[in-house]
């Protein structure tokens, strides 16, 4: 069973940050291991150019490279609030494309989910580690940042997704103000502490480059009817023009960064949820063209996209991942 050994990453030893040590790997054969895409392609070796740059003898050589404009290999990822959740599914996303994961989250202990699918990079000979942090923590959260390059196999950070937050529902005329204050702590202040942190580390290093994600939700966009998230759709609103302003002061330096606005997913807190709400899943279904709520597994693909060198030409964007609730 695994244990939680802690390790002090800065002078507080009160406030210690953990790293979970994961069961001792299990052998692969190389045979039984999958076969990744491979590194991504160089810039002058993708698409047209790619074919131009070829004589038309060694045509038999050409190789397809749209798949490997998306293989994270060679790169290491962290991914905030990935104990569970949207951000677990990312962070999977991630070790399957080739990236050296470290996910970090508030419990010292990770979740049975987060061992299940840590033993299951294992047997694709990747590695998801997990460390112990509060996102609203500058102290841990820059200790936790400089310790990834030194600890992973690529001595980088690469893709940083900001994925901790938090949602509560109250009344406006009732919203107790410290609540509220708390909401904002977390998804603004606690995403603002990870990107800079993360940026810290990318500026740092020999090559300057990255890719920056911030999860925010369709809520930052739109009201969600019949819902009292004030806090909660303010923070969201937040973190969109928290993210355009970043990607205006990092984007010189090749450090990108864009946003993801998911709307109604059917994690395993919503589902508890809506299990005890039927009405509630029949409102949320119609409320977009494609008449049903969305699976864990479809942000897999955008962020797969904007950490990789495919969406090399996207900055400060937000994307919409909603079913299309937010054209109505």
């Amino acid at each position: 069973m695994a244990v939680t050994r802690p390790f002090t990453l800065w002078t507080q030893p009160n406030h210690p940050v953990r790293r979970w040590n994961p069961p001792p790997p299990i052998a692969v054969s190389s045979e039984d291991s999958p076969l990744n895409p491979g590194p991504p392609p160089s810039k002058e070796n993708i698409g047209v150019a790619a074919v131009m740059n070829r004589m038309p003898e060694s045509m038999d050589k050409h190789v397809t490279t749209i798949f490997a404009e998306f293989s994270l290999w060679g790169k290491t990822a962290v991914v905030t609030g990935g104990n569970r959740g949207l951000g677990l599914e990312m962070a999977l996303a991630y070790v399957e494309a080739g990236a050296h994961v470290y996910v970090i989250d508030l419990p010292l202990e990770p979740s049975d989910d987060f061992k299940k699918v840590a033993e299951h990079a294992q047997l694709l000979n990747r590695h998801l580690e997990y460390i112990s942090a509060d996102a609203t923590n500058e102290e841990e959260m820059n200790e936790a940042m400089r310790f990834i390059p030194k600890h992973s196999d690529t001595g980088s950070l690469d893709i940083c997704v900001a994925a901790a937050g938090i949602m509560q529902a109250h009344p406006a005329l009732e919203y107790p103000i410290d609540e509220f204050r708390k909401v904002l702590d977390v998804n603004i202040t606690g995403v603002f502490i990870t990107v800079q942190a993360a940026a810290r580390v990318m500026h740092a290093q020999p090559n300057v480059s990255g890719s920056i994600i911030l999860i925010a939700s369709m809520s930052g966009t739109v009201v969600n009817r019949d819902q009292n998230w004030v806090a909660y759709n303010t923070s969201k609103a937040g973190v969109l023009q928290l993210g355009r302003n970043l990607a205006a002061e990092f984007g010189p330096k090749d450090i990108r960064v864009n946003s993801i606005s998911p709307g109604y997913i059917r994690t395993k807190l919503v589902a508890d949820q809506l299990d005890g709400d039927p009405g509630m899943m029949g409102r949320w279904s119609d409320a977009n063209p494609l008449g049903r709520i969305g699976r864990p597994h479809e942000l897999r693909g955008v962020a797969v996209w904007l950490a990789s060198n495919a969406s090399s030409f996207c900055n400060g964007a937000d994307v919409i991942v909603s079913g299309g609730h937010t054209i109505w």
